[in-house]
């Protein structure tokens, strides 16, 4: 046991379960890839849930369906309608069991409902009183019996599937919720009005499964004792009441989750910090006889075994924790807590999975997700023979591949350009400060890999390539910086967005004006041995060149954005230019509605979709916004267009070495997570 972690490594007694640890995960339903259309997993969500049982998880909550859904649904999930899913349930029961895992049913009561009778699977609620969507569909009381009744089905089924307890779903928006809340329930018969009212159907839904599964079976209920929803929320005693019911209903373990899919305030974004959200559990434990869990922006083992040591929770639970590391627990248990390849919050997961619809592909640290879980197709072990490998240049994606190489037992030497690892990484950690966890993990892997040799201050030219004589290459040089092409784009108040990185590599870039050249030149020389995101964050708010006051950032995509909120936060006044129509309109769902609406509310923020830059001047920035031609009134101008391939290199080793892969922003310019699965799949083939 981890010395350090004794209390989040200590076994507790939750309803008849004995959990071997305090850490579970959080249900969800991972998409196409892990289910087929017609409900029923696929050897690749076995070998997910297998992963995270291997990896020492105490408990996997995991959504089932109570309803046979259409097999053209946006989203599948597993099935447990009737006896015929038995057989596919039982799998997963034998994938986690087989590692000493316990896993946990979640009957899904979220969004959707299909009543079964030939109306359309669609958004139903206590009556057409909405917050944030279209009216629901009323309930009537025999819909309100037939939900009720599938869910009970489910619960038995999956505990004659050896499932080990059941989750009642009342949270984070869904169906039993919006009874709970006034903000979505005026109905006026035993199913409204007072809080005794609106919790009956969640109460009469544990009682449902204790009735069908017998008392002794364990019984988690998800719900939010905090919904941050407008026009209605429940008081805290209100709250604390509804806790105190579902004890005497039978729930064994609060599992709790703060607000609705719909609220309009940051809940699990990279912006709120580790253990921020256990406030609430440390009010719900006080009110309650059962376990308490808290959930969201739990990353972190130290503040985990903080939150217990002081009495918050007493289990931690999360799902993107072990998306991101699957084998948390056991390292933390071990005690390689250094060893955990932390979430970082940049939320690729939730705007996939929950705001696209897409599968369960891409995580920032951990590549091996989606096709991947698909052994062999990727990652199947070691190669037949030992290369040498070559991977030009040390940004995320570059080294992914030499990681993966080295697994794979090739020799790697991982070349760059600049003075350290991290590429564009060592840039964005500036605005994003959970991606410093990214650098210094590398840095230790990289350390310890003894197939890996890493050479800094060194460009990759064919030159090299031939007196090298690697076997393979694997060029990861990152892409090139967009540039403007307007008058004015050269002048000596414009700030490109590469030129930070260029001087962190120790190179002063080329400006007019004669501060500038004296400025980038010291810069170039200091930060390759002094840099730090903490201290670019420092510079940024506290010194006045290369950022004035006043700053018109053209470019409004992620980096413009990133630029802009944290420039914004040091009392600058700000302008975004984009030609698009939706200033942020790359940046991720979960992020965009809040990134968005604090600019909105800034007095020193100003919005400019749907223009275009005519001219740069010395004292602003020529715009054409709504047909009409004004002009912004800028110290600084900030090109931030983003990055366009770069395939000189690449193009160039085609005739040089005979295995050769492009990965990251040099081929494709994309996400953080993109390139960590680009990176790692060329390692793989090699």
């Amino acid at each position: 046991m981890g010395d350090s972690f004794k209390l989040l490594c200590s076994p507790i007694q939750v309803g008849s379960l004995m959990l071997r640890n305090r850490m579970i995960s959080t249900s969800m339903g991972p998409g196409h890839g892990y289910i087929t259309p017609d409900g029923k997993p696929t050897q690749r969500l076995l070998n997910f849930l297998e992963e995270r049982a291997a990896g020492g998880l105490a408990v996997i909550c995991q959504t089932i369906a109570p309803w046979r859904r259409s097999t053209e649904v946006r989203h599948p999930l597993v099935t447990g309608a009737d006896e015929s899913d038995l057989p596919e349930l039982r799998r997963m029961v034998e994938a986690v069991h087989k590692h000493g895992g316990l896993i946990v049913a979640q009957p899904w009561a979220v969004h959707l409902w299909d009543p079964g009778d030939g109306r359309p699977e669609t958004t139903y609620g206590p009556g057409p009183k909405a917050w944030r969507e279209p009216p629901y569909t009323t309930m009537s009381i025999e819909d309100i019996q037939t939900l009720r009744a599938q869910l009970r089905n489910c619960a038995k089924l999956c505990q004659q599937a050896g499932f080990d307890g059941v989750e009642v779903m009342a949270g984070v928006g869904g169906i039993l919720n919006r009874f709970l809340s006034l903000a979505t329930n005026d109905r006026t018969d035993e199913y409204g009005g007072s809080l005794e009212n609106r919790a009956r159907l969640t109460l009469e839904c544990i009682r449902d499964v204790k009735e069908a599964c017998g008392e002794d079976y364990t019984v988690f209920v998800r719900w939010s004792p905090v919904e941050y929803v407008e026009g209605g929320v429940w008081d805290v005693e209100e709250s604390f009441a509804f806790a105190k019911m579902l004890d005497e209903a039978g729930c064994d373990l609060h599992n709790l989750m703060i607000g609705w899919h719909e609220t309009s305030i940051p809940l699990t974004t990279k912006d709120i910090p580790d253990g921020h959200w256990s406030f609430v559990s440390e009010k719900i434990k006080q009110q309650v006889s059962k376990p308490v869990a808290t959930a969201y922006r739990e990353t972190d083992p130290v503040v985990m075994e903080r939150i217990l040591e002081e009495g918050k929770a007493d289990v931690i639970a999360g799902l993107r924790y072990v998306i991101a590391d699957p084998a948390f627990a056991r390292k933390v248990c071990e005690g390689r807590a250094h060893e955990i390849d932390r979430c970082v919050g940049c939320c690729r997961c939730l705007d996939d999975v929950l705001g696209k619809g897409r599968p369960l592909n891409y995580c920032s640290v951990n590549p091996h997700l989606g096709e991947e879980l698909d052994a062999p197709l990727y990652g199947g072990g070691k190669a037949a023979g030992s290369k040498t490998v070559l991977v030009a240049g040390a940004g995320m994606a570059g080294i992914q591949a030499a990681l993966a190489a080295s697994a794979r037992g090739h020799k790697v030497k991982l070349v760059e350009k600049g003075p350290r690892i991290g590429g564009a990484l060592v840039l964005s950690a500036v605005f994003s400060p959970t991606y410093e966890r990214i650098l210094g993990r590398y840095a230790d892997q990289l350390a310890a890999d003894p197939n890996i040799s890493i050479r800094l201050n060194t460009e990759v030219t064919p030159d090299y390539v031939r007196q090298e004589n690697p076997d393979a290459v694997i060029v990861a040089t990152g892409g090139d910086a967009m540039e403007l092409d307007v008058p004015g784009a050269d002048g000596k108040n414009v700030l490109q967005s590469h030129y930070i990185l260029e001087m962190i590599n120790g190179h002063a870039p080329k400006s007019k004006g004669v501060l500038n050249k004296l400025m980038y030149k010291g810069a170039a020389l200091t930060l390759p041995r002094l840099y730090s995101p903490a201290l670019a964050r420092w510079a940024l708010g506290n010194f006045p060149w290369p950022l004035k006051k006043r700053i018109a950032i053209i470019g409004g995509g992620l980096p413009g954005c990133e630029l802009g909120r944290e420039m914004m936060r040091h009392g600058r006044q700000i302008d975004i230019v984009d030609d698009h129509k939706k200033i942020g309109f790359d940046v991720g769902s979960s992020d965009r509605f809040h990134v968005l609406s604090e600019f909105k509310k800034a007095d020193n923020v100003r919005l400019h979709p749907l223009s275009t830059v005519k001219s740069i001047e010395d004292d602003g920035v020529t715009i054409v916004e709504d047909g009409a031609e004004h002009k912004i009134a800028a110290d600084s101008v900030v090109i931030a267009l983003g990055f366009a391939p770069n395939t000189k290199l690449a193009d160039e080793l085609g005739e040089v070495v005979e295995e050769l892969y492009a990965v990251g922003d040099c081929a494709e310019p994309a996400r953080m997570a993109d390139a960590v699965k680009q990176g790692y799949r060329a390692g793989c083939r090699v």
